[in-house]
Protein backbone atom coordinates (compact mmCIF):
# COMPACT_ATOMS: atom_id res chain seq x y z
CA UNK A 1 0.00 0.00 0.00
CA UNK A 2 1.13 3.70 -0.79
CA UNK A 3 1.51 6.07 2.00
CA UNK A 4 -1.04 7.90 3.27
CA UNK A 5 -1.48 11.45 2.24
CA UNK A 6 -2.99 13.59 4.71
CA UNK A 7 -6.54 15.36 4.03
CA UNK A 8 -7.39 18.92 4.47
CA UNK A 9 -8.96 18.37 7.30
CA UNK A 10 -6.61 15.93 8.81
CA UNK A 11 -3.64 18.93 8.35
CA UNK A 12 -5.49 21.48 9.41
CA UNK A 13 -6.18 19.35 13.14
CA UNK A 14 -2.72 18.57 12.96
CA UNK A 15 -1.89 22.13 12.86
CA UNK A 16 -3.57 22.84 16.07
CA UNK A 17 -2.94 20.07 17.75
CA UNK A 18 1.41 20.99 16.67
CA UNK A 19 0.56 24.33 18.32
CA UNK A 20 -1.04 23.25 21.48
CA UNK A 21 -3.75 25.88 21.36
CA UNK A 22 -4.85 25.66 24.95
CA UNK A 23 -1.76 25.72 26.29
CA UNK A 24 -1.61 29.12 24.28
CA UNK A 25 -4.78 30.22 25.52
CA UNK A 26 -3.48 29.56 28.57
CA UNK A 27 -0.31 31.62 28.24
CA UNK A 28 -2.66 34.15 26.76
CA UNK A 29 -5.00 33.87 30.10
CA UNK A 30 -1.98 34.05 32.53
CA UNK A 31 -1.16 37.67 30.65
CA UNK A 32 -4.48 38.68 31.67
CA UNK A 33 -4.20 37.19 35.22
CA UNK A 34 -1.13 38.87 35.30
CA UNK A 35 -2.32 42.77 34.35
CA UNK A 36 -5.49 41.65 37.01
CA UNK A 37 -3.34 40.83 39.56
CA UNK A 38 -0.68 44.24 39.14
CA UNK A 39 -4.21 46.43 38.99
CA UNK A 40 -3.96 46.96 35.29
CA UNK A 41 -6.26 49.84 33.92
CA UNK A 42 -6.21 50.46 29.62
CA UNK A 43 -8.75 50.10 26.56
CA UNK A 44 -9.70 46.88 25.75
CA UNK A 45 -7.72 45.92 22.92
CA UNK A 46 -4.45 46.91 24.68
CA UNK A 47 -5.23 43.85 26.64
CA UNK A 48 -6.35 41.97 23.81
CA UNK A 49 -3.04 42.67 21.41
CA UNK A 50 -1.30 41.44 25.07
CA UNK A 51 -3.40 38.19 25.37
CA UNK A 52 -2.55 37.53 21.09
CA UNK A 53 1.37 38.18 21.84
CA UNK A 54 1.20 35.69 24.71
CA UNK A 55 -0.66 33.26 22.29
CA UNK A 56 0.88 33.74 19.16
CA UNK A 57 4.55 33.38 20.97
CA UNK A 58 3.67 30.34 23.33
CA UNK A 59 2.44 28.80 19.72
CA UNK A 60 5.16 29.49 18.12
CA UNK A 61 7.34 28.04 20.81
CA UNK A 62 5.07 24.96 20.96
CA UNK A 63 5.80 24.13 16.82
CA UNK A 64 9.55 24.49 17.07
CA UNK A 65 9.17 22.50 19.95
CA UNK A 66 7.95 19.58 17.77
CA UNK A 67 10.40 20.18 15.37
CA UNK A 68 13.41 19.31 17.33
CA UNK A 69 11.39 16.73 19.48
CA UNK A 70 10.72 14.73 16.49
CA UNK A 71 12.82 12.16 16.88
CA UNK A 72 12.08 12.23 20.71
CA UNK A 73 8.67 12.17 19.87
CA UNK A 74 8.59 8.71 18.06
CA UNK A 75 9.03 7.05 21.04
CA UNK A 76 7.51 8.75 23.93
CA UNK A 77 4.38 10.35 21.47
CA UNK A 78 4.28 8.89 18.07
CA UNK A 79 0.85 10.18 17.98
CA UNK A 80 2.08 13.87 17.88
CA UNK A 81 1.49 16.09 14.15
CA UNK A 82 5.31 15.13 12.94
CA UNK A 83 6.09 11.63 13.90
CA UNK A 84 2.42 10.76 12.57
CA UNK A 85 3.65 11.82 9.34
CA UNK A 86 0.47 14.92 8.87
CA UNK A 87 2.58 17.31 9.71
CA UNK A 88 6.07 17.56 7.57
CA UNK A 89 9.13 19.23 9.45
CA UNK A 90 10.02 21.87 7.70
CA UNK A 91 5.90 22.45 7.43
CA UNK A 92 6.34 22.82 11.27
CA UNK A 93 9.52 25.18 10.90
CA UNK A 94 6.98 27.71 8.71
CA UNK A 95 4.33 27.65 11.45
CA UNK A 96 6.75 28.54 13.89
CA UNK A 97 8.32 31.26 11.90
CA UNK A 98 4.80 33.12 11.19
CA UNK A 99 2.93 32.92 14.90
CA UNK A 100 6.60 34.29 15.99
CA UNK A 101 6.18 37.01 13.29
CA UNK A 102 2.45 37.77 14.41
CA UNK A 103 3.38 37.80 18.22
CA UNK A 104 6.22 40.10 17.38
CA UNK A 105 3.56 42.47 15.32
CA UNK A 106 0.81 42.48 18.15
CA UNK A 107 3.34 43.31 20.16
CA UNK A 108 4.49 46.27 18.46
CA UNK A 109 1.24 47.50 18.28
CA UNK A 110 1.12 47.51 22.39
CA UNK A 111 3.95 50.31 21.72
CA UNK A 112 5.30 49.19 24.69
CA UNK A 113 9.65 48.70 24.14
CA UNK A 114 9.51 46.39 27.44
CA UNK A 115 6.74 44.21 26.09
CA UNK A 116 8.52 43.98 22.85
CA UNK A 117 11.46 43.44 24.19
CA UNK A 118 10.26 40.71 26.79
CA UNK A 119 8.46 39.00 23.64
CA UNK A 120 11.80 38.56 22.12
CA UNK A 121 13.48 37.40 24.55
CA UNK A 122 11.02 35.24 25.52
CA UNK A 123 10.95 33.42 21.86
CA UNK A 124 14.86 33.56 21.85
CA UNK A 125 14.88 31.40 24.75
CA UNK A 126 11.62 28.86 23.72
CA UNK A 127 13.92 28.39 20.86
CA UNK A 128 16.77 27.77 22.77
CA UNK A 129 14.94 25.37 25.24
CA UNK A 130 14.28 23.31 22.13
CA UNK A 131 17.08 23.18 20.15
CA UNK A 132 19.18 22.36 23.51
CA UNK A 133 18.17 23.48 27.37
CA UNK A 134 16.02 20.85 27.24
CA UNK A 135 18.08 17.64 26.81
CA UNK A 136 20.66 19.57 30.18
CA UNK A 137 18.26 18.69 32.46
CA UNK A 138 17.65 20.83 35.54
CA UNK A 139 18.57 24.34 33.59
CA UNK A 140 15.88 23.41 30.96
CA UNK A 141 13.67 22.91 33.73
CA UNK A 142 14.46 25.88 35.03
CA UNK A 143 13.97 27.67 31.82
CA UNK A 144 10.31 26.75 31.42
CA UNK A 145 10.02 27.85 34.82
CA UNK A 146 10.81 31.09 33.69
CA UNK A 147 9.03 31.32 30.68
CA UNK A 148 5.70 30.29 32.75
CA UNK A 149 6.06 32.97 35.16
CA UNK A 150 7.37 35.38 32.45
CA UNK A 151 3.86 35.31 31.10
CA UNK A 152 2.26 36.65 34.22
CA UNK A 153 5.40 39.35 34.40
CA UNK A 154 4.08 40.27 30.79
CA UNK A 155 0.55 40.91 31.88
CA UNK A 156 2.29 43.96 34.65
CA UNK A 157 5.00 45.28 32.34
CA UNK A 158 2.10 45.85 30.16
CA UNK A 159 0.52 48.27 32.64
CA UNK A 160 3.47 51.09 32.36
CA UNK A 161 1.95 53.30 30.47
CA UNK A 162 -0.58 53.81 32.51
CA UNK A 163 0.70 53.27 36.16
CA UNK A 164 3.79 54.70 37.33
CA UNK A 165 4.83 53.04 40.44
CA UNK A 166 6.35 49.94 40.51
CA UNK A 167 5.07 46.56 40.24
CA UNK A 168 3.27 45.31 43.11
CA UNK A 169 4.03 42.52 45.60
CA UNK A 170 1.42 40.37 44.97
CA UNK A 171 2.14 39.89 40.90
CA UNK A 172 5.85 39.13 41.94
CA UNK A 173 4.81 36.82 44.75
CA UNK A 174 3.09 34.82 41.98
CA UNK A 175 5.81 35.12 39.21
CA UNK A 176 7.79 33.35 41.83
CA UNK A 177 4.86 30.38 42.53
CA UNK A 178 4.45 29.43 39.30
CA UNK A 179 8.55 29.38 38.51
CA UNK A 180 8.61 26.88 41.51
CA UNK A 181 5.48 24.99 41.18
CA UNK A 182 6.76 24.52 37.32
CA UNK A 183 10.32 23.50 37.66
CA UNK A 184 8.75 20.95 40.02
CA UNK A 185 6.02 19.70 37.00
CA UNK A 186 8.87 19.78 35.00
CA UNK A 187 11.38 17.58 36.45
CA UNK A 188 8.09 15.25 37.39
CA UNK A 189 7.70 15.42 33.74
CA UNK A 190 11.04 13.87 33.25
CA UNK A 191 10.28 10.84 35.00
CA UNK A 192 7.08 10.32 33.20
CA UNK A 193 9.25 10.37 29.82
CA UNK A 194 12.14 8.78 31.55
CA UNK A 195 11.94 5.18 29.17
CA UNK A 196 11.77 6.93 25.78
CA UNK A 197 14.28 9.95 27.00
CA UNK A 198 17.35 6.92 28.16
CA UNK A 199 17.03 5.37 24.90
CA UNK A 200 17.44 8.05 22.94
CA UNK A 201 20.50 9.18 24.88
CA UNK A 202 19.02 12.50 26.65
CA UNK A 203 20.54 13.43 29.87
CA UNK A 204 17.42 14.70 32.15
CA UNK A 205 17.74 15.12 35.48
CA UNK A 206 15.97 11.64 36.60
CA UNK A 207 18.28 10.05 34.13
CA UNK A 208 21.37 11.73 35.54
CA UNK A 209 20.68 11.51 38.92
CA UNK A 210 18.12 8.90 39.58
CA UNK A 211 14.56 8.64 39.73
CA UNK A 212 14.34 8.60 43.56
CA UNK A 213 16.68 11.77 43.39
CA UNK A 214 14.45 13.86 40.98
CA UNK A 215 11.38 12.93 42.96
CA UNK A 216 12.66 14.64 45.81
CA UNK A 217 14.41 17.44 43.88
CA UNK A 218 10.64 17.89 42.36
CA UNK A 219 9.14 17.79 45.80
CA UNK A 220 11.30 20.30 46.65
CA UNK A 221 10.44 22.71 44.26
CA UNK A 222 6.99 22.35 44.72
CA UNK A 223 7.37 22.37 48.71
CA UNK A 224 9.09 26.04 48.20
CA UNK A 225 6.08 27.02 46.23
CA UNK A 226 3.64 25.51 48.81
CA UNK A 227 5.54 27.59 51.77
CA UNK A 228 5.43 30.15 49.83
CA UNK A 229 1.49 30.81 49.02
CA UNK A 230 0.60 31.45 52.43
CA UNK A 231 2.40 35.60 52.01
CA UNK A 232 0.08 37.07 50.08
CA UNK A 233 -2.63 36.87 53.15
CA UNK A 234 -0.27 37.02 56.02
CA UNK A 235 1.88 40.26 54.44
CA UNK A 236 -1.72 41.71 53.45
CA UNK A 237 -0.68 42.08 50.13
CA UNK A 238 -3.94 40.40 48.76
CA UNK A 239 -7.71 40.58 50.15
CA UNK A 240 -9.39 37.76 52.48
CA UNK A 241 -10.51 35.91 48.90
CA UNK A 242 -7.60 34.87 48.81
CA UNK A 243 -8.33 31.92 50.94
CA UNK A 244 -10.92 30.66 49.27
CA UNK A 245 -9.48 28.60 46.38
CA UNK A 246 -5.90 28.17 48.23
CA UNK A 247 -6.66 25.15 50.25
CA UNK A 248 -7.76 23.25 47.06
CA UNK A 249 -4.66 24.34 45.45
CA UNK A 250 -2.19 23.62 48.38
CA UNK A 251 -4.00 20.17 48.58
CA UNK A 252 -3.40 19.29 44.99
CA UNK A 253 0.30 20.17 45.08
CA UNK A 254 0.30 18.42 48.33
CA UNK A 255 -1.29 15.43 46.86
CA UNK A 256 1.22 15.33 43.92
CA UNK A 257 4.33 15.44 46.09
CA UNK A 258 3.02 12.54 48.06
CA UNK A 259 2.15 10.67 44.16
CA UNK A 260 5.86 11.06 43.07
CA UNK A 261 7.92 10.25 46.46
CA UNK A 262 5.53 6.96 46.50
CA UNK A 263 6.74 6.02 43.30
CA UNK A 264 8.13 7.24 40.57
CA UNK A 265 6.43 4.74 38.08
CA UNK A 266 5.06 6.67 34.44
CA UNK A 267 1.67 6.38 35.70
CA UNK A 268 2.49 7.55 38.80
CA UNK A 269 4.21 11.00 37.80
CA UNK A 270 1.45 11.25 34.95
CA UNK A 271 -0.74 11.63 38.23
CA UNK A 272 1.86 13.65 40.19
CA UNK A 273 2.11 16.24 36.60
CA UNK A 274 -1.87 16.26 36.67
CA UNK A 275 -2.50 16.86 40.37
CA UNK A 276 0.21 20.00 39.82
CA UNK A 277 -1.50 21.60 37.06
CA UNK A 278 -4.73 21.81 39.16
CA UNK A 279 -2.99 23.17 42.11
CA UNK A 280 -1.37 25.89 39.86
CA UNK A 281 -5.22 26.23 38.36
CA UNK A 282 -6.58 26.63 42.24
CA UNK A 283 -3.68 28.58 42.69
CA UNK A 284 -4.71 31.16 39.67
CA UNK A 285 -8.06 31.13 41.10
CA UNK A 286 -6.86 32.16 44.58
CA UNK A 287 -5.30 35.47 43.27
CA UNK A 288 -8.22 36.38 41.41
CA UNK A 289 -10.33 36.21 43.96
CA UNK A 290 -7.81 38.14 46.75
CA UNK A 291 -7.93 40.79 44.09
CA UNK A 292 -11.80 41.17 44.07
CA UNK A 293 -12.43 40.62 47.61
Amino acid sequence: MGEHIPSKIEKLSAGLKLIRPLNCLLAGIAVIIGAFVAGGKGDWYFYLLAFLTAFMISGGGNAINDFFDRKIDKINRPDRPIPSGKIKPAEAVKISKILFLAGFATATLMRNMPCLLLAGFNALMLVAYSARLKRTGLPGNITIGYLVGSTFLFGGIALYPFRQEFLPASLLLLVLLSFFSTVGREIIKSIQDFEGDKRLGLETFPIRYGKRTGAAVASMFVLIAICLSPLPLVCGILRTGYVLFLPMSLFAFITAIGEIVKAQTKKSAAMASNYCKLGMFFGLLSFMAGTIF
